[in-house]
């Protein structure tokens, strides 16, 4: 005869901690990169080897935060997802393929970029003559940091659009 109004009440309250729950996971993940995107524009314009170093370590300390909140928001929006029963809808599904993708991209195209930028800092603070001073600032003014605010912004807004209005 289907559930009483106390226990649908009860789901519902579940339902929406969970989100809640989920939500704050997204607020963690945001502020846990807003340093490195942060750090990823002040490095276009910075020119002391020294100072980016130091940036990069800033950068770099907002990760533990980044990975916890994004472990969080993944479990809660899992837990959601079995709650609000959308395992069966494609946006969930595309929701999580967009995640994966908007990881794999910024992990690719980031990783590489930031340890060539960390190399040629940490050999020019010590002296090193091996880059020049231009070649330096041509690695600095790379379009990466660009492109991944781009993936990162477009890809989360993408998921944002994908939650709110469940399109398939």
């Amino acid at each position: 005869a289907g559930k009483s109004s106390v226990s649908r009440e009860e789901d519902r309250l579940t339902y929406r901690w969970w989100v809640f729950l989920h939500i704050a996971g997204v607020f963690g993940f945001l502020l846990g990169h807003g340093a490195s995107v942060s750090v990823a524009f002040r490095l276009r314009r910075e020119r002391d080897p020294a100072r980016i170093n130091a940036l990069l370590e800033l950068s770099g300390s907002s990760l533990t935060l980044f990975f916890i909140s994004l472990v969080v928001l993944i479990a809660a929006g899992v837990v959601t997802g079995f709650l609000g029963h959308w395992w069966g809808d494609g946006w969930i599904w595309t929701a999580l393929a967009v995640l994966l993708a908007i990881t794999v991209a910024m992990s690719v195209l980031a990783r590489p970029y930031y340890k060539r930028v960390r190399l040629v800092a940490e050999a020019l603070a010590s002296g090193s003559e091996a880059v020049t001073n231009d070649q330096f600032i041509s690695i600095l003014r790379s379009p990466i940091p660009f492109v991944l605010a781009v993936i990162g912004f477009g890809g989360l807004l993408v998921i944002l659009w994908l939650m709110m209005f469940k399109p398939f």
